[in-house]
């Protein structure tokens, strides 16, 4: 039966092959051809008998349709009285049980005798001669032989030959007689004595014995041939040295001896020198230390009619570049272009190291059927189990350039002992064991003491058609109704036909199964089974020998259009037909023709607005621009892109935008809220490891469409970068023809840009000399003893954007003039990513240091501030405007302070404090001489952190100064408070004093007149009051 479903294919994409091969892999067919490798028959024999050393089909008679299956076991023990393991070959029956064999009785005697001396002797040596280690038949005729088989020679010193020897069967097993061709009066190495005949054996097609031995002539070997009836007649038990009749052999070194006559090919694998050579009449053909000839077959691979020979190197080892070289094996094709005239060889190498490939070669007959004969190589030692492979060539007409094609591999477990079975180390093939027309193959494992038994199954070869009607589906144009809906619906009619044909096939092939494969694009399908509704159903065809072809039909329908994008791409309705499982019990099920296609795909198209010809052809035009040029790495560096899309020709089918992200930047979306610009549905993804961003412009993009898009970044990562980074864009769409836009590259400079400030201060910016009741010790130990203190502070701040690696500052400090100290140093501290050296050392005198604090202006200053830095000036007698001496680095000795600055980023900063005393004596010698103290610094970045360097690197000197000045001041001197207080206190005692002394007098007294004289007055003024009245 052969059953097959259907799949449609709805999506936007045609069906991809790739997915095919998964649902039905092509490679299960490769190893699965029509042998019949799931259910072989299996002979075994007795265990470490070595039975299947040798197999062949054997037809009791030429007119009987049955055959049967001969095996070799040459180290089989038989019923030969007094001789141990002298082999045995069995016949075993077809159909048959797996230990259904039974010996042949070819010799059921023991060893021949020999007076010698009055003493009986064995004559020869049956034990552990190997009989069985060779068996052929031809047309009833069953041939025998053991290699290792010995005789006594006819020298009186009991020396033992190894001339081996074979026994011949005829008459169904009824008739046996001996044949020894090299048991003869010519013994040891240099004669015949080594000869060890029926290492190999074989018949010609005119049924002429053909026999190898090796080993005669300081093994040289020949080849020796002899009719079968010229061995029975006349064949005695006596007759150990016998000649047979019309016997011909081939004798060694002798080159005036003519064996023109034998039409034979025989294999010296190790002739020449250990190159190896095949003998085909007086043509050879070498190989060199691969055993080629170890084996050797006939048979007509590419259908000229002509026989090819194919020549086995087991021991062939493959190089592979500058690797050691493995032992693979190889076997050669030799194409026979007129009479015994060879083309160069084609090779055949084996895949499995130290498999032994071409051990085994086995001319199989068409076993496909296909009109070429094909053949087995075996590889007894192949497989990672080491347990075997048989593979299988088919042959074809152009075998000299295409090779012959590997259509199967058949392999072996291992035993249950764990040993290596050998499986393939022997091979026969050509006969129809069960008369279906085609050859099958027998395939020896001496190893595991198995034979198998591969039967070839009938080959059916598929026809399949598929007819769509309409071809074009207008979306309008609704004929048909979803079942149980009022809907109406677009459809159209697909009809499959498939027919079979083949050598051997039943009557009913049964049910060919096709299978309607799913092809989808985003997962979206564009159409489905009408009845079902669905995207995938089975359909069964009952096809075989009476019944060759036959038909099926299904309606798909089209679904809505808001159901999926892709209009453009055509639907793909594809399908793949398979035989089905064989039903229960059926004995021998036929099998797909390998070399046939198993997939069929039509197309349906969708009606497009794209004139007569519905094909759309777009004019996609695109243009971009930015609204900046240049970033500077360490700015914020947002960058809009403003692009304009426009289709000036017929509709484009899923038109999308594709902006390819430089890896420096990221997406942030689209400009909003901006009248002149659209906005399109963007979506950020990744395709093919690359980022982009992709927006929809329309499915169809109509003619005639001007869109323009503003699309907003953020480029970040810049230390990396090169010195431009690039937004690549362009338009796709899924049209067939004209698709794709002109690609748009806008490119935008990147630079290293760094601002950096200088600055400094003075702490006092000013000294005025002399100093009140202070004056210089002539030895300081103290840094008070030498002077007033003196800070210089030096910042280098970066101001940005970008920022630096490295830089160097230098400080020239005003130390010594004329061997005399200026500014004594006494320390160096910094702040931030900088570190300092010196030429000299600080403070060479000791000192001891004071532990000063710092004035708020100064930490103001380190740490920044924004508080101003004031000057306090005290007040001298002499003019604000004055004219002083300037000291710097170019007139005196200065102390060289040499720093390096580590990465500074945006708005970070470096210090530089150095603490000093003013060395007061040097002043003091020159009074009334004002100075200008200037310390001199600059800088110059070494380096920046980025991949692009600036052309010109930032750099600054600048320099600071601290003046000496004398005056007398115009304050007096300081009183302690303790006086002050002290005063207050005696001038409130001495006021308290005064102030009771002049109680005590009386002072605060006050003189009243008497009281009468008070009454008279008034009185008095009251009369003249009245009187005036």
């Amino acid at each position: 039966m052969m059953e097959r479903v259907w799949d449609c294919v709805s999506s936007a994409g045609m069906f991809i092959l790739g997915v095919l091969s998964v649902l039905c892999p092509a490679l299960n067919g490769v190893w699965s051809f029509n042998l019949y490798a799931e259910h072989p028959t299996v002979y075994r024999g007795p265990d470490g008998s070595y039975f299947g050393y040798s197999v062949d089909f054997y037809q009791a008679t030429p007119d009987s349709n049955t055959f049967s299956v001969l095996v070799g076991a040459p180290k089989a023990n038989t019923s030969q009285p007094g001789v141990v393991e002298a082999g045995a070959v069995y016949y075993c029956p077809w159909p048959g049980l797996p230990d259904s064999c039974r010996q042949i009785p070819f010799d059921n005697s023991n060893n021949r005798m020999i007076k010698v001396n009055g003493t009986r002797e064995p004559l020869e040596f049956k034990s552990h001669q190997w009989f069985g280690a060779s068996v052929r038949t031809h047309k009833g005729k069953v041939v025998a032989c053991a290699p290792l088989y010995h005789w006594r020679t006819v020298k009186l010193s009991g020396e033992k030959d190894p001339v081996g020897t074979c026994y011949v069967a005829v008459q169904n097993f009824s008739a046996y007689a001996e044949y020894s061709p090299c048991r003869t009066n010519d013994p040891d190495p240099e004669g015949q004595g080594f000869c060890q005949a029926g290492f190999s054996v074989d018949f010609t097609k005119e049924g002429m014995l053909v026999v190898g031995g090796p080993g005669s002539f300081y093994w040289q070997g020949q080849v020796m041939t002899a009719g079968i009836a010229e061995i029975l007649n006349g064949y005695s038990l006596k007759a150990v040295l016998r000649r047979v009749p019309g016997e011909k052999h081939t004798r060694a070194a002798e080159d005036t001896h003519d064996d023109s006559y034998l039409e034979l090919i025989a294999g010296v694998p190790r002739g020449a020198q250990n190159f190896g050579y095949v003998s085909m009449n007086r043509n050879e053909i070498k190989g060199m230390a691969s055993y080629f000839g170890y084996s050797v077959a006939v048979t007509d691979l590419n259908g000229d009619g002509t026989d090819d020979v194919l020549v086995g190197a087991p021991l062939y080892m493959e190089r592979e570049m500058e690797s050691k070289p493995r032992e693979v094996g190889r076997v050669y094709l030799y194409l026979q272009m007129a009479p015994l005239t060879f083309s160069k060889p084609v090779a055949l190498t084996g895949t499995h190291t130290f498999g032994r490939f071409g051990t085994a070669i086995a001319p199989l007959g068409d076993i496909n059927q296909d009109g070429y004969n094909d053949v087995a190589v075996g590889c007894p030692f192949g497989g990672e189990d080491r347990g075997g492979r048989v593979l299988i060539f088919n042959g074809n007409r152009d075998v000299s350039t295409q090779s012959l094609t590997l259509s199967q591999e058949l392999r072996a477990a291992r035993t249950p002992s764990g040993s290596l079975p050998g499986y393939g180390f022997t091979l026969r093939g050509g006969q129809d064991l069960d008369n279906n027309q085609y050859p099958d193959l027998i395939v020896g494992a001496f190893g595991a003491g198995e034979v198998s038994v591969y039967r070839s199954r009938a080959v059916v070869s598929v026809e399949a058609a598929m007819i769509l009607t309409p071809r074009i589906l207008n979306p309008d144009d609704r004929q048909c109704h979803l079942p149980d809906t009022d809907i109406m619906v677009t459809c159209l009619k697909v009809e499959v036909c498939a027919a079979v044909s083949g050598v051997g096939i039943p009557s009913s092939v049964a049910e060919l199964q096709l299978d309607w494969l799913k092809g989808t694009r985003g997962g979206v399908k564009r159409v489905s089974f009408l009845d079902t509704q669905l995207s995938q159903r089975t359909g069964l065809l009952s096809l075989g020998r009476n019944r060759p072809r036959s038909c099926l039909s299904y309606t798909i329908y089209l679904k809505e259009e808001d159901e999926f994008r892709d209009k453009l791409t055509p639907i793909s309705l594809a399908l793949n037909y398979s035989l089905a499982p064989p039903s229960h019990g059926q004995n021998l099920p036929p099998v797909l023709n390998h070399y046939s296609s198993t997939f069929l795909q039509e197309h349906a198209y969708i009606l497009l607005d794209c004139g007569d010809d519905n094909i759309c052809i777009p004019d996609l035009q695109l243009s971009a621009s930015m609204d900046r040029s240049e970033l500077v790495i360490g700015d914020d560096n947002l960058v809009m892109l403003t692009i304009t899309a426009v289709n000036r020709g017929e509709g484009a089918y899923e038109a999308e935008l594709y902006t390819l992200i430089p890896p420096e930047a990221d997406y942030i979306g689209v400009k909003r809220r901006v009248e002149s610009l659209s906005q399109p549905n963007c979506e950020y993804k990744m395709v093919n490891e690359s980022r982009m961003v992709v927006c929809d412009l329309g499915n169809p993009m109509v003619a005639g469409t001007e869109l323009s898009i503003g699309l907003r970044f953020s480029v970040q990562r810049l230390d990396d970068a090169g010195p431009k980074i690039s937004f690549e864009l362009q338009i796709h769409s899924s049209n067939k023809d004209n698709s794709e836009s002109n690609p748009v590259s806008l490119n935008l400079s990147i630079a290293a840009k760094a601002q950096l400030d200088l600055r400094g201060v003075s702490h006092p910016s000013q000294v005025v000399l002399p100093f009140p009741r202070w004056e210089p010790k002539e030895k300081p130990v103290k840094e008070d003893d030498v002077g007033p203190q003196v800070t210089h502070i030096y910042e280098l701040h970066n101001t940005g954007p970008s920022s630096i690696l490295e830089a160097e500052l230098q400080v020239g400090w005003p130390s010594r003039f004329r061997d005399e100290n200026l500014l004594y140093a006494m320390e160096i501290q910094t702040d931030g990513p900088i570190s300092c050296r010196t030429n000299t050392s600080l403070n060479p005198l000791g000192l001891q240091i004071s532990s000063l604090q710092d004035t708020p202006e100064l930490l103001g200053f380190l740490r920044n501030t924004s508080a101003p830095h004031q000057r306090h000036k005290r007040s001298v007698s002499a003019a604000q405007s004055y004219s002083g001496k300037t000291l710097n680095c170019t007139n005196i000795s200065c102390l060289r302070i040499m720093c390096v600055v580590g990465r500074l980023d945006r708005g970070q900063s470096a210090v530089v404090k150095i603490r000093s005393r003013l060395w007061a004596h040097t002043f003091l010698q020159r009074r009334n001489d004002p100075y200008i103290l200037n310390s001199t610094v600059s800088f110059m970045v070494m380096t920046m952190p980025y991949r692009i360097q600036p052309s010109n690197l930032p750099q600054h000197t600048t320099s600071m100064g601290t003046l000496v000045l004398w005056g007398t001041p115009d304050v007096s001197f300081a009183v302690p408070l303790w006086v002050i207080i002290l005063a207050i206190l005696l001038g409130l005692l001495v006021l308290a004093m005064l102030t009771l002394a002049m109680w005590k007098c009386g002072f605060f007294d006050r003189a009243r007149p008497p009281a009468d004289d008070d009454v008279s007055d008034q009185e008095q003024l009251t009369s003249d009051q009245t009187g005036d009245a």
